[in-house]
């Protein structure tokens, strides 16, 4: 007995519909797999971005962190302005580890788990666990950070 039976009744305009609509959904299920996996795959690439930006935030290589903030940003703010900047002398970022990316076409908001070191003068330095979540942006094909911080919350 074959699973794939057809009414010997089904005869004409009902026979074509039926076909009609058995192909359609291979075709479109065969498109929303294409869809899932392209989908899957950018945020795969997104998620190495984040990562790679963060590494070099944490080793304090901001020259290279400074190729991933958006074009725009970078138009506007030269390496040497971005890097005066950031302040070393109060916090450091000790890690840093994506968490959930939330995709919205072309950018996306990504929550990034860090460990900070903070470093008062004449008090002792502390570290601490922060959840922030930062805006991403696809421009040719390549993700940037947008240097605006969308939330951030104490996780201690």
């Amino acid at each position: 007995m074959s699973a794939w039976r057809i009414n010997k009744g089904m005869t004409g305009k009902g026979f074509e519909v039926y076909c009609i609509v058995f192909f359609s959904l291979i075709i479109f299920s065969g498109c929303s797999i294409k869809e899932t996996t392209k989908n899957a795959a950018d945020t795969g690439d997104l998620r190495e971005r984040v990562n790679a930006y963060w590494q070099y935030k944490v080793k304090e290589d901001f020259m290279k962190s400074y190729e991933y903030e958006v074009p725009y940003y970078r138009k506007n703010v030269s390496m040497v302005n971005y890097i005066k900047g950031i302040n070393t002398d109060v916090g450091k970022y000790i890690s840093a580890t994506p968490g959930e990316i939330k995709p919205q076409g072309d950018s996306a908001l990504v929550e990034v788990k860090l460990r900070v070191r903070v470093t008062l003068p004449q008090m002792r330095s502390e570290e601490y666990n922060v959840i922030i979540t930062e805006k991403w942006v696809k421009s040719d094909g390549m993700w940037y950070h947008v240097p605006e911080i969308v939330d951030q919350r104490s996780v201690d």
